[in-house]
């Protein structure tokens, strides 16, 4: 087996101080790139599970109704989906349509301290609801009124 001489390698025997504070960094910059693809790569498929999430309920006529507060205790529920005509439908189209379902129903939905948004926007009973819209209802009462 052959030795390595300095004169011959120089490299080889006496590394280059440059040489290895620039290899010491590869492992640095490739996670910094590295990291910053998996959180983007993550941004984009939640935002796409979201969006086909939406989609889907678009696709179905359906819409996302979600209860808080006293109107959850009330009713003993969180969130329910429900299908919607394809023509024009209200927001008073679909509270009547809830409140034909009876007992706890018609107390919970009395109009006086009800509070409705679409979309996260404040909504009157006129209020057009579109396929896949996301409905909060809930009371202005407190959970400890009767």
């Amino acid at each position: 087996m052959k030795e390595f001489s300095t004169g011959r390698y120089p490299n080889f025997v006496e590394p280059n101080d440059a040489l290895i504070t620039a290899v010491r960094g590869i492992p640095r910059r490739l996670g910094f790139h590295a990291g910053g693809a998996i959180s983007n790569l993550s941004g984009r498929v939640i935002k796409a599970l979201f969006q086909s999430f939406t989609a889907s309920l678009a696709s179905r006529h359906e819409v996302e109704i979600m209860y808080s507060g006293r109107t959850s205790e009330s009713l003993m529920m969180t969130s329910e989906r429900m299908v919607i005509p394809t023509e024009r439908y209200t927001l008073g189209q679909l509270l009547c349509s809830l409140y034909k379902r009876g007992d706890r129903w018609v107390d919970e939905l009395d109009d006086s301290h009800l509070m409705c948004t679409v979309n996260g926007r404040d909504a009157s009973l006129f209020d057009t609801i579109a396929p896949g819209a996301e409905i909060c209802i809930s009371s202005r009462k407190s959970v400890f009124e009767t």
